[in-house]
């Protein structure tokens, strides 16, 4: 492939199929969090008021600094 020192990434990477760093990272992250929806409570679960974000998932809460960090 024919690129220089300077043209962009994205043309190539769109073109083999190539995630971007960005999206290597949250790829996994939103499989994670489908596969282990039961891990995770609704914000609607947690108090009664029907709110815009009462779909939105909270995230167990732990008392180990390394899992908080």
């Amino acid at each position: 492939m024919d690129a220089a020192y300077s043209d962009s990434c994205h043309p190539p990477f769109k073109k083999f199929n190539i995630l971007s760093l960005y999206s290597q990272y949250i790829f996994p992250l939103s499989i994670f969090v489908v596969e282990s929806t039961d891990a995770f409570k609704l914000n609607s679960a947690i108090h009664s008021i029907n709110t815009r974000q009462c779909f939105d998932l909270q995230s167990p809460i732990t008392n180990l600094t390394k899992a908080q960090k």
